[in-house]
């Protein structure tokens, strides 16, 4: 997966870093709502099981898909409320049940804060097909 768009972010930790392995894993926002970050599985269709995402602040997020070769429409999955108690970082599981995706759109629109940050995304998933 690759990051294709992310609406804004802080310029020192932009949404590339959570998956790329040779940078810190961190992503946070520039202190308005809603965030966007749209991931592209470039040239696959997957099944997508699950996403772990370790956070902080995050109070709602939502989740997108998109089928098509470009993600000009996109169809709603599922809005989580994260729970928030400000000594830990947010650990959630999020059971995707095996949705077919080109590509996902993660949505943040409000926090507990200003600012909010993704320290980890984690997707679990299987190829469908290859080569769009």
């Amino acid at each position: 997966a690759v990051v294709s768009t992310q609406s804004t972010g802080g310029s020192h930790f932009p949404a590339f870093c959570l998956l790329d392995s040779a940078s810190p894993k961190l992503f946070t926002t520039t202190g308005s709502f809603p965030q966007e970050i749209v991931l592209h599985f470039k040239g696959h269709v997957l099944n997508l099981l699950s996403l772990n995402i370790t956070s902080s602040y995050i109070k709602t997020i939502s989740l997108y898909r998109s089928v098509k070769d470009k993600p000009n429409s996109w169809e709603p999955m599922k809005t989580y409320m994260f729970e928030e108690d400000y000594s830990q970082l947010q650990r959630n599981f999020l059971d995707l049940q095996a949705v077919t995706a080109t590509y996902l759109k993660i949505v943040i629109s409000s926090g507990f804060s200003n600012f909010v940050a993704i320290y980890d995304l984690d997707i679990k998933s299987k190829t469908v097909t290859s080569s769009l």
